[in-house]
C-alpha cells in the first residue's frame, strides 16, 4: 500500500515546466521520430549506442496521450512503483516481510530516488521494472511443475530478458548469470544442470538474438577523431577516462584506481541512499561499510544456495559492468540493483553472526587486519578535522567501533571462540531475554522497537525532505524557479543558446554544441557535437568538414566533459580569432557565428587525426 501510495505521489508531484530542461530530452525526441518516421535516432543521426526501448515506450504513450515531459515523468514515477512491488515480493521470499518491506519503503522515501522519479527520464526505472520481473519468473519458472506454468513462467522471462535488453545493454549481466548458474549447478548435480539448461537455453538464445540484432546495426558515422565515445562499451573501456578522452588510452595500472573510485562512489550513493548524512568518498573508515557487507553478503549467499540462483550472478555481473566503466558513477547506474545491494547488506549481517560463530578463528585472523587499518584511517580523518578546528561525528563514532571490533577479532583468533561464548555477552543474552519488572517487557523487545522507531524516524525524515522536493516541483513553471534541492538536471544556458538560435538564425543553418540534444530540442537546427578536443588544428578541420555555421560555448560550473568548452575554444579562437564573431554573450554563455570566408580549405584526412594535447596539470587531473 505504502509503495503505491508513494508511487501516486510521485506521478502526481512532477515540475510543472512544459517542457525539458536537459539531456534527457533526447528520449523523448528519439521517441517522436520513431513515432513520426519510424527512424530511431534524432535529426536523420541514427542512434547506436543507446537501444531503442525507452524510446519505443514513450513513443507509444505520446500516441495516446501526446508529446510532453510530464507524460514521460509519470511513466518513470509507474515503473519505479511497479518496479518495488515486484521487487518487495522477490525480497520477501529471502528475508524477513519486516525487512524486505523496510528495504522498499526506506528506498522509495529517499530523497534521491523521489527527485530523479519525478524529474528524470532515463532508461533506469524502466529497466529496474523489467529486471525484477526477469528475476522474480526466473525463480518461478525455476519451480515450475506443470507443463502450463513453464509456459506462462517461460514466456514472462523471455519478455522480461527481451525487453531488458532493448532498454539497456547492462541486461548482458543476466544472460551471463544464466550461464553462471547452470556451471554452478552442473559441479553439485549433473542432472539438474541438464534439467535447466534446456529451461533456460530458448531464455538465453532469444536474449543473444535480441543482442545480436541491435549489435550488428551499422554504427553511425563518426564525427570527430576522438577515441572512446560514441564507440561501443569495449571501445570506451579502453579510455583511461571517458569524461577525459584526451587524457589517452587506460594502462592495466589504471584499472584498480578506476574500480577503487567506482566502489567509493557506489557506497557513497547508498549511504545517501539510506538517508544518513555521512556518505562522502574521502571517508574511507565510513563509506567502506556498505562495500564490506555487500562482499560479505554476496559471498555468504553463494555459499548458502551453491551459486544457483540467478539473483546471485546478475548482481555480480552488474557491478562488473560498471566498476570497470571508465566514465564518472552516477545515481541512474546504481538505482536498478540498489534494492539488492541492501538485500546483500543484510545478508551480510546474517553472514557475518553465523562466520563468527561457525569459524570464530578465522573470521578473528581475516577481520583484524582491515579492522585495525579502518580505525586508523579514521583516526587520521578525525585529526585532519580538528587541525581545521571542526569535527567529525560519523568517523568518532565509527573509530571506537572499528577498534571495538578489531579487539574481538583478536579474542576470537587467540581462543578461538565467538564472542557470544564469552561470559559477559552470555549474561548479558538472557538479561535481554528477561522481562523488566511490572512491564513484561524484555529489553531485547524495546531495543527492536527501538529499532522500528529509528526506521520509522529516516523514514519521516525522508518525507520531509520529498514534501520539499514536492513543492519545488509545484512551484516550478521555468528556468527561473528551477527546483533545487535533490537530483537536479537544469542546463539553463543550453536552454536559453537554443532560444536564441531559432530566433535569430536561418533554418537550415548547422550549430555545434557541446550538450546538443537540449541545444537541439530548442533550436531546432542541425547539430554538430562539440567534442571535447582542445587542439585548435582538430577543432576548425571539423568546423570546416560540418559547414558548422554557429557555435555554442559554455563554461559548465561542473563540466561532465574535460576539456570544458570555454578551455577548448578559447584556444581555438586564440589561434584563429578571424574566423569567429561573438554574436551573444549572456553570463557563462557565448555564442559565435563562423566566418565561412576566412575559412582555409578542407584539409586531407591525415591531419584529422586525434592527437593528445599537452594540457596544462590542473586540467591533466
Amino acid at each position: 500500500m505504502l509503495v503505491v501510495v508513494f508511487g501516486g505521489s510521485a506521478v502526481l508531484l512532477h515540475p510543472q515546466t512544459a517542457d525539458f530542461g536537459g539531456e534527457h530530452v533526447f528520449y523523448a525526441d528519439a521517441a517522436q521520430s520513431l513515432l513520426d518516421h519510424g527512424f530511431y535516432g534524432v535529426e536523420g543521426h541514427p542512434e547506436t549506442t543507446q537501444p531503442p526501448g525507452l524510446a519505443g515506450i514513450l513513443a507509444v504513450l505520446f500516441s495516446m496521450f501526446g508529446y510532453s515531459y510530464a507524460v514521460c515523468v509519470g511513466a518513470m514515477a509507474v515503473f519505479e512503483a511497479l518496479g518495488f512491488l515486484v521487487a518487495y515480493e522477490f525480497l520477501r521470499r529471502r528475508v524477513p516481510r519486516l525487512v524486505a518491506a523496510i528495504i522498499c519503503i526506506l528506498l522509495l522515501s529517499s530523497p534521491l530516488y523521489f527527485s530523479w522519479t519525478t524529474r528524470m527520464v532515463y532508461p533506469c526505472s524502466a529497466y529496474f521494472l523489467t529486471t525484477m520481473v526477469a528475476l522474480l519468473s526466473g525463480e518461478e519458472y525455476d519451480k515450475a511443475a506443470t507443463t502450463r506454468s513453464r509456459i506462462t513462467w517461460g514466456t514472462v522471462l523471455t519478455a522480461a530478458v527481451a525487453a531488458s535488453l532493448l532498454i539497456a545493454t547492462g541486461t548482458i549481466a543476466l544472460l551471463g548469470a544464466m550461464a553462471a548458474v547452470v556451471v554452478s549447478t552442473a559441479l553439485k548435480d549433473r542432472g539438474l544442470a541438464r534439467t535447466r539448461l534446456l529451461k533456460l537455453l530458448p531464455v538465453f538464445l532469444v536474449g543473444i538474438a535480441v543482442q545480436g540484432l541491435w549489435m550488428h546495426r551499422k554504427p553511425a558515422p563518426l564525427e570527430w577523431p576522438l577515441p572512446g565515445y560514441p564507440g561501443s562499451y569495449l571501445e570506451q573501456l579502453k579510455l583511461k577516462s571517458g569524461n577525459h578522452p584526451e587524457l589517452g588510452m587506460a594502462k592495466w595500472s589504471d584499472i584498480p584506481a578506476r574500480v577503487t573510485t567506482n566502489l567509493m562512489i557506489e557506497s557513497e550513493i547508498l549511504v545517501e541512499l539510506a538517508l544518513i548524512p555521512w556518505g562522502n568518498r574521502t571517508k574511507i573508515a565510513v563509506v567502506i561499510l556498505p562495500i564490506l557487507l555487500i562482499a560479505i553478503g554476496w559471498t555468504y549467499s553463494i555459499w548458502k544456495t551453491g551459486g544457483m540462483e540467478l539473483v546471485d550472478w546478475y548482481f555480480a555481473g552488474y557491478e562488473f559492468i560498471y566498476l570497470l566503466w571508465p566514465w564518472t558513477m552516477e545515481v541512474r547506474f546504481l538505482l536498478p540493483i540498489a534494492p539488492l545491494a541492501f538485500f546483500y547488506m543484510w545478508r551480510g549481517i546474517m553472514g557475518t553472526i553465523f562466520s563468527s560463530r561457525a569459524k570464530p578463528r578465522a573470521v578473528g585472523i581475516i577481520w583484524f587486519p582491515p579492522a585495525l587499518l579502518l580505525a586508523i584511517l579514521g583516526a587520521h580523518s578525525i585529526h585532519a578535522h580538528w587541525a581545521r578546528g571542526k569535527s567529525d561525528l560519523s568517523d568518532e563514532l565509527m573509530v571506537p567501533m572499528w577498534l571495538i571490533s578489531a579487539g574481538f577479532a583478536v579474542w576470537m583468533a587467540c581462543t578461538g571462540q565467538s564472542i557470544s561464548s564469552i561470559e559477559a555477552f552470555s549474561m548479558a543474552g538472557k538479561w535481554l531475554k528477561q522481562p523488566l519488572g511490572r512491564w513484561r517487557v524484555s529489553p531485547l523487545h524495546l531495543l527492536r522497537y527501538a529499532g522500528y522507531l529509528f526506521v520509522t524516524g529516516a523514514v519521516l525524515i525522508g518525507i520531509g525532505s520529498d514534501i520539499r522536493i514536492a513543492r519545488e516541483n509545484l512551484n516550478t513553471s521555468g528556468l527561473v524557479n528551477a527546483e533545487r534541492t535533490g537530483v537536479v538536471e537544469i542546463l539553463a544556458q543550453e536552454v536559453e543558446a537554443g532560444l536564441w538560435l531559432r530566433s535569430h538564425t536561418p533554418p537550415d543553418s548547422v550549430v555545434m554544441a557541446r550538450h546538443w540534444p537540449t541545444v537541439r530540442h530548442y533550436a531546432e537546427r542541425k547539430l554538430v557535437w562539440f567534442p571535447p578536443i582542445s587542439n585548435p588544428g582538430v577543432l576548425l578541420e571539423g568546423i570546416v568538414k560540418h559547414g558548422v555555421d554557429y557555435v555554442v560555448v559554455v563554461k559548465h560550473a561542473e563540466p561532465y566533459y574535460l576539456p570544458d568548452d570555454d578551455y577548448c575554444f578559447d584556444r581555438l579562437l586564440a589561434a584563429h580569432a578571424k574566423n569567429f564573431r561573438l554574436v551573444l554573450q549572456r553570463g557563462n554563455l557565448r555564442i559565435f557565428k563562423v566566418d565561412r570566408g576566412a575559412m582555409p580549405e578542407p584539409p586531407g584526412p591525415q591531419s584529422l587525426k586525434w592527437r593528445p594535447s599537452m594540457l596544462p596539470p590542473e586540467r591533466a587531473f
